[in-house]
């Protein structure tokens, strides 16, 4: 373990003396002087360049990896993670995945917790160097001056055409702003050149609050589209809830989509006598006082519903309806590939028909904008051996057409019979989506019908059944919210991207943004451009408990500072 131990420090040693040596790079000014720390923090790495090993760039389950030259140009790392760009012992840039590797500098990479603590962390600036098995980070004046340039610079680049009409930002107002951090960065530096530690933070926390309203109010705010939060509430009185809407509506939001049946309840009263009311909103409806703020506010409520996934272990409808709950290939009721989730069959006419009732009641009942249907699919089926649904009902509907057990057949030998089962069950996913749709425009032709989906076409079909494009296709949804979770506003841009191209031009395209990943405002409102570019209508953020008031100010500083009308 010793020898381990010094071999590693060895290796690093070259590393570590050129980081320090390009710190000079990069703040030559700053250099000339000592900086006024103003806090150090470190964490434990748990590799450098993995070799040999099954997951995609060696980086596993909440591990923390460092990737120097000596790996290779890029880490290699799958969309299920973060990753901090180091150059000359400088944070450079923070998000996104498979990074390329300077060569004066390396890649911090984190999977789950380990991602994390980047993105709770790590930001430009940050100074950061190796010691042993740890990563030892420094927050210094210098480190708000180098984020302050750095934003500036990102600002700079923008496009600045909208803000000719823009009635509450002009070329003055950013161009007071930017001079406005500038020279705030200067009286830091000559503060810190004179010793006086503590004016020279003050003044660099100043610069930086400068850059970030430069950098957002340079944002373009666009006056039609979708602002919505999905929102599991978690307010006890209509006074509760009418402060969260009336917070969201001056945030500029004009959209909100509540989690109202979820986990084998319903959040409002009498939904149907199998599906009783959340204990937690006893005594009151929340739905009705949605609708009735929805008007007062100008916001949009589109209820967000689960469909087959319908809780765990102590769900109501798991206990009451358990002869409806899908079926695993290797016997299973709950899902090992999604740790515990119970899900009806998708192929039972009996759950096509409870839902079909608790939708028709809620439509006639509550004045809502739309309906989204969520967990529109089958629990996840990949690999194959774990897949669903093997219930007698599925296995006697398929062999009546087919004249095959589905719970007999080999993909490998047999290919052919194979993709029959597959689109068996994406057809009963689709029929129930028709379903729903020919309900609504019978029942309310003023409602739009949407669903939440994983953008990649390829991924939902063939892990999950789910073929929202033949959907849009036939038209019996109207509007499509993806799951872009990630870090990355480039993966977001490129998810956007492919699912715009691949849906009809009379669809409405909104994109699920994932701040429950806990990253910083910028990322958010970096994500939000990212969207714009794309032509998306909109987006839709997962979700509100997550968005702190800083995000807020963020928002409406930026792409919300103007009022927008729903498309």
């Amino acid at each position: 373990m010793f020898l381990r131990q010094v071999v590693r420090i060895c290796f690093m040693f070259p590393y570590v003396c050129l980081l320090l040596s390009g710190c000079q790079l990069f703040h030559r000014e700053e250099s000339l002087y000592p900086h006024s720390v103003i806090s150090v923090f470190d964490v434990s790495f748990d590799k450098i360049d993995p070799r040999n090993v099954d997951f995609p760039g060696g980086r596993g389950e909440d591990q923390m990896i460092l990737y120097t030259p000596n790996f290779g140009t890029a880490t290699g790392a799958n969309q299920w993670g973060t990753e901090a760009v180091v150059i000359g012992g400088i944070v450079h840039k923070v998000g996104g995945n498979n990074s390329d590797i300077p060569t004066n500098g390396f890649v911090i990479s984190g999977h789950g917790k380990a991602a994390r603590w980047i993105v709770d962390n790590l930001y430009p600036g940050v100074e950061v160097t190796i010691e042993g098995q740890k990563i030892i980070c420094s927050v210094t004046d210098a480190t708000c001056l180098y984020q302050s340039s750095s934003l500036i610079e990102e600002a700079d680049a923008l496009d600045a055409s909208h803000i000719e009409w823009d009635p509450l930002v002009s070329m003055n107002d950013l161009r007071s702003l930017k001079s406005q951090s500038e020279k705030w960065g200067a009286r830091s530096r000559k503060a810190a050149r004179s010793g006086d530690s503590r004016q020279s933070v003050l003044f660099a926390k100043k610069a930086l609050d400068s850059a970030f309203e430069y950098y957002y109010k340079s944002q373009r705010s666009r006056q039609i589209e979708l602002r919505a939060c999905w929102h599991r509430l978690q307010e006890k009185s209509p006074q509760e809830l009418e402060r969260t809407i009336k917070k969201i509506a001056e945030a500029g939001f004009n959209g909100v989509c509540p989690e109202t049946i979820y986990w084998g309840y319903a959040i409002y009263p009498d939904a149907h006598p199998a599906l009783p009311q959340n204990p937690a909103f006893l005594g009151w409806d929340p739905l009705e006082e949605l609708c009735r703020l929805a008007h007062k506010y100008k916001i949009k409520v589109i209820p967000w519903v689960e469909v087959f996934f319908i809780g765990f272990d102590q769900s109501p409808l798991k206990k009451e309806k358990s002869g409806w709950l899908a079926f695993s290939r290797n016997g299973d009721y709950p899902s090992t590939l999604e740790k515990g989730y119970y899900y009806f069959c998708p192929s039972r006419r009996e759950v096509r028909q409870f839902w079909l009732e608790v939708y028709e009641k809620m439509i006639r009942k509550y004045d809502i904008d739309g309906l989204q249907l969520d967990y529109i699919r089958y629990p996840r089926s990949l690999p194959w051996e774990q897949g669903y649904c093997y219930c007698g009902r599925c296995r006697e509907l398929f062999f009546n057409k087919f004249e095959v057990d589905p719970a007999l057949i080999d993909p490998v030998k047999n290919p052919e019979v194979w993709e029959k089962w597959n689109q068996f069950r994406s057809d009963q996913v689709t029929e129930f989506v028709r379903q729903v749709s020919v309900m609504l425009k019978e029942i309310r032709p003023d409602l739009r019908l949407s669903a939440d989906v994983f953008p990649d076409r390829k991924e939902a079909v063939e892990s999950k059944f789910q073929d929202w494009k033949l959907w849009l296709d036939k038209g019996y949804i109207e509007e499509v919210f993806t799951m872009s979770y990630t870090s990355d506003a480039d993966q977001v841009n490129r998810e956007s991207q492919g699912f715009m191209q691949d849906a009809p031009p009379q669809f409405r395209g909104y994109v699920g943004l994932g701040p429950y990943l806990g990253f910083p405002p910028k990322t958010l409102i970096d994500q939000i451009r990212a969207v714009q570019e794309t032509g998306a209508q909109g987006f839709c953020l997962f979700s509100l408990e997550y968005l702190s008031d800083d995000h807020l100010k963020a928002l409406k500083q930026g792409p919300f500072r103007l009022p927008a009308y729903v498309p």
